[in-house]
């Protein structure tokens, strides 16, 4: 296991996030993890800095993707781009080598170019592989952020990429085969979602360590540090890398400030006029320019700004389906049981003033009124039920709370 401590980073309010974890989303992340404390991970590691945990474990990760379930993939589905991609240090590879004119998957080309040692990437795989699809949202309830796969099958001795860093910190998880890698400088501490690598532009020197990720091993590398990866020549290499596209601090401020701002009165003024002019002297607008600050600085809360954030977040992410025709087609029978789901990810936003709720989850939000509070709390309360245990609504208020409460992927049939 390699260990390695950057200097002179500023350490911000830690949290740990562990604590009260559905079992699911906590068996997730000790499956990337083990043998580190996951709370350990986030107080010291965390945006800190990289962390190699070696195994020797080869079938670790069998079960989330295998080379046979890329070749299913492949060869079973009508693919277009972004479905599918390649790539290839040198030379590169122009997309148009691989896809038709309408944009379809030339699957010959692909393999050709494999052949050739290109590198088959297939981005948001977990978006059609179920068994991926379900690890993934049991880890962003972790993290809060938005995970993406790259499932990542580079031919023996090749190299799919030059060195670079990432806008996002990944986890990268190999499943067979070995590689090498090299992890250099961050020439821009922790990039932005847009702040991307330059070649040319960011000097990358010598590396600063390396190492070797094979079967079962994992690699947590933070945004920003520049790295690259060989395949060794006696096998394929295929790894999982789990992007986390997180929101910052940056991403509240502005918020708050936003809203701060539509409260305050002088920012609805118009610039002075010929500001745009040579000589137009400043300083006066740097004096209203501090007074503005000043205000906006002392209206700015975050709890406002954070729900919006949160509640986005909520909204965007896709909830486990499975099942949800056959539900539908279903009646809600006397003596079906149901039962929330375990990682049911959602918030509650409660109007005082009428009694009416909102729930906003994966993939939206539904609206109830008040009275069907005591219901909603029993079916979410972890317990099974059936309809006629749900408190305090009728008949047929009862059925649309569970059909809708399907529908969100919420509770689930027994």
């Amino acid at each position: 296991m390699a260990l390695h401590r950057p200097t002179d980073i500023e350490i911000m309010h830690k949290y740990d996030p562990t604590q009260n974890l559905p079992a699911e989303c906590l068996a997730a992340l000790k499956r990337v993890l083990d043998p580190v404390d996951p709370s350990q991970f986030f107080t010291e590691i965390f945006e800190e800095r990289w962390h190699v945990i070696s195994r020797g474990e080869p079938g670790r990760f069998d079960d989330l993707v295998s080379v046979s379930t890329l070749d299913d993939f492949i060869a079973g589905n009508i693919l277009f781009a972004g479905m599918i991609d390649a790539t290839r240090a040198e030379p590169q590879i122009r997309r148009d080598a691989f896809t038709l004119e309408n944009d379809q998957i030339d699957r010959s080309a692909l393999l050709r170019l494999y052949q050739d040692k290109a590198t088959i990437i297939a981005p948001h795989l977990h978006s059609h592989h179920k068994p991926l699809g379900d690890f993934v949202r049991a880890l962003e309830t972790v993290f809060s952020a938005s995970m993406q796969t790259n499932v990542y099958l580079t031919p023996p001795g090749a190299k799919g990429f030059r060195t670079h860093y990432d806008n996002h910190d990944v986890f990268v998880m190999q499943v067979s085969g070995a590689k090498s890698w090299r992890l250099y400088d961050e020439p821009v501490g922790k990039p932005f979602r847009g702040e991307g690598f330059e070649p040319g532009v960011h000097e990358i020197g010598e590396p600063e360590e390396e190492f070797v990720l094979r079967a079962g091993d994992t690699v947590y590398i933070p945004r920003g540090m520049m790295h690259d990866a060989q395949a060794h020549d006696d096998e394929a290499s295929l790894h999982i890398t789990l992007g986390l596209v997180t929101k910052t601090w940056a991403d509240v401020v502005l918020e708050a400030i936003s809203k701060a701002a539509l409260e305050t009165e002088g920012l609805r003024r118009a610039l002075p006029p010929g500001y745009a002019n040579r000589d137009f002297d400043r300083e006066p607008a740097r004096a209203q320019f501090r007074a503005f600050v000043e205000e906006l600085a002392a209206k700015a809360e975050i709890d406002e700004p954070l729900d919006v954030i949160a509640e986005d977040y909520l909204k965007s992410r896709v909830p486990d389906m499975a099942g949800i025709i056959r539900y539908a087609s279903e009646r809600i029978a006397e003596d079906q049981r149901y039962q929330a789901a375990e990682n049911g990810l959602y918030r509650i936003i409660e109007d005082e003033e009428s009694g009416e709720f909102a729930v906003v989850t994966r993939g939206g939000a539904s609206e109830f009124i008040g009275s069907k509070r005591p219901a909603f709390d029993r079916a979410l309360s972890g317990d099974a039920f059936v309809r006629a245990d749900l408190p305090e609504i009728s008949e047929e208020d009862g059925i649309d709370l569970i059909r809708r409460l399907l529908s969100r992927g919420l509770v689930h049939a027994l």
